[in-house]
């Protein structure tokens, strides 16, 4: 009984044991399954992770701030301030104008507010160049994803080239390898000398390196696309391959100029270079805006608090009393004259009386209602001479003007270049690609040939080796051509502004 219940544990550890390993199996091949992307997936992965292209959208939203502001620019300004200070010594009172020699803690506050009416257009001017500014910046992050998207489609291309020729190389080497094992058993039988084994031995040790070669190229290929994506070189990657028909000469554009008249429809570079000159055109108006005069309107509330104020002052709004001298809960005013006096006589006296009506107590509020003044200012201001500082201004707004309609000619003129670049080696590519078309079935059928012969012992192994190097070879310029004008067709459509996938 009990040896059956310890089988029974032991059956069911088993069986948890086996379901946790395959759990982890599978958590681990889910782990290593690599990163399948096609080309359109690499551009937008490659374009989402590229730091230049983010920053350039940073230049972009500084774009819309810039402009934003310089819309807020057309507002009223609004500003408050106060100061708090204490001083000791000689002062002057402000509400009786002496001196005193005593502590004194004042506080001063106030809000104003302004707004430029008319400042030579430069405002309206500026809100222009930023609109302009914010476009060209668009522009400028295109052309920034553009860059990518061209390397992208280099990296895609020449790990398409890598893996054809690894798979060509790999074929000769079992090719060599067939013919390695004919050779032994000839040779064995004695039919054929042992050199020519020897000869396929060596020829095999080459193929090994040929195909050695042909995996770090690949492996640097993909190094380089994962580089461009920005994944870590641990992470596995594989790209779909397309399936790819032969080029023809018939996809390549009727001529270079076909090509350029579309491209600069669509060139981000030079919307960008074009746009400039809009923009320094609008800088040349903000900077003669300063020849004109400047016309603002201000306005502002202002009052203070002062500790030396005497204890009881008149109310905000009095008028007319300057007559009134404060001591201490009285004030001391003329009342009346002294009766029965000579004639003609008139002496005042003084006499203390209540504080008249027009008169409150000296509290904080108080004082700020009573001390409270308000302006408005009409301000023009005339420009007559600044160190020659506008005309400067002037004169370097129309270099930049300049600058920029050179830049837009140097632009067409890259674009052009390149086009004509990219259409030459397209060009190249056809021809090269078609005539390796033909060197490659003539050397084919030439291999089969020399094959047969050495088979049956008409040829040594030099000769057979030699034939087929000859044919791996024109097997990997084929391979080589076939992607250089692939390639050069997508920077083609590219610059077209055709899709760009396989």
């Amino acid at each position: 009984m009990t040896t059956t219940i310890q089988n029974k544990r032991l059956h069911l550890f088993v069986t948890l044991l086996l379901i946790l390993l395959a759990i982890a199996g599978r958590a681990q091949s889910v782990e290593d399954d690599p990163l399948v992307l096609s080309l359109q997936e690499s551009i937008e992965r490659a374009i989402n992770n590229n730091v230049s292209v983010k920053q350039t959208e940073l230049q972009v939203i500084g774009s819309q701030v810039a402009l934003k502001q310089s819309k807020a620019d057309l507002l009223p300004s609004l500003n408050a301030s106060t100061g708090i200070s204490y001083s000791v010594g000689r002062t002057i009172n402000q509400f009786t104008n002496e001196y005193v020699d005593q502590p004194v803690r004042q506080q001063n506050m106030g809000i104003n507010s302004q707004l430029t009416i008319f400042n030579g257009l430069q405002r309206l001017n500026t809100i222009k160049q930023n609109k302009i500014n914010l476009e060209g910046s668009q522009y400028e992050l295109e052309a920034s994803k553009d860059a990518v998207t061209l390397n992208v489609i280099q990296a895609y291309t020449q790990i398409l080239f890598n893996i054809e020729l690894l798979e060509t190389a790999d074929f000769q080497l079992q090719t060599t390898q067939q013919q390695l094992q004919r050779t032994e058993k000839l040779v064995n039988a004695g039919s054929l000398p042992i050199a020519n084994q020897l000869q396929l031995e060596a020829q095999l040790a080459s193929d090994e390196l040929n195909i050695v070669n042909a995996e770090n190229d690949l492996e640097l290929a993909y190094l380089n696309l994962k580089q461009l994506l920005q994944i870590p070189e641990s992470d596995a990657i594989e790209i779909i391959i397309p399936e790819l028909e032969a080029p023809t000469s018939a996809e390549l554009p009727f001529s270079a100029g076909v090509v350029y008249e579309g491209a600069v429809q669509n060139w981000a570079n030079l919307q960008s270079a074009e746009l400039q000159i809009n923009s320094a055109r609008y800088g040349l108006a903000i900077a003669k805006g300063g020849y004109y005069p400047t016309l603002s309107l201000s306005a502002g509330i202002f009052s203070q608090y002062s500790s030396i104020a005497p204890d009881q002052i008149p109310r905000a709004g009095t008028d007319n009393i300057t007559s009134v001298l404060p001591t201490g809960d009285f004030l001391q005013v003329p009342d009346g004259l002294i009766p029965d006096l000579p004639a003609g006589t008139r002496i005042p006296v003084l006499t203390e009386t209540q504080i008249p009506s027009e008169f409150t107590d000296n509290t904080y509020w108080n004082q700020l209602d009573f001390n409270l003044r308000r302006f408005i200012s009409l301000d023009l201001n005339i420009p007559i001479f600044n160190n020659w500082r506008v005309r400067s201004n002037v004169a370097n707004a129309r270099i930049n003007m300049e600058s920029a309609r050179l830049e837009v000619i140097n632009q067409r003129n890259q674009l052009r270049q390149t086009i004509e670049q990219v259409y030459l080696d397209a060009k190249a590519a056809a021809k090269s690609f078609e005539a390796n078309n033909k060197r490659v079935a003539s050397l084919q059928e030439a291999f089969r040939n020399t094959e047969t012969r050495y088979q049956v012992g008409a040829i040594d192994a030099v000769d057979f080796n030699q034939a087929k190097n000859d044919l791996n070879a024109a097997e990997s310029d084929l391979i080589r051509a076939k992607y250089n004008y692939i390639f050069s067709l997508k920077v083609l459509d590219f610059y077209q502004g055709k899709p760009l996938d396989f």
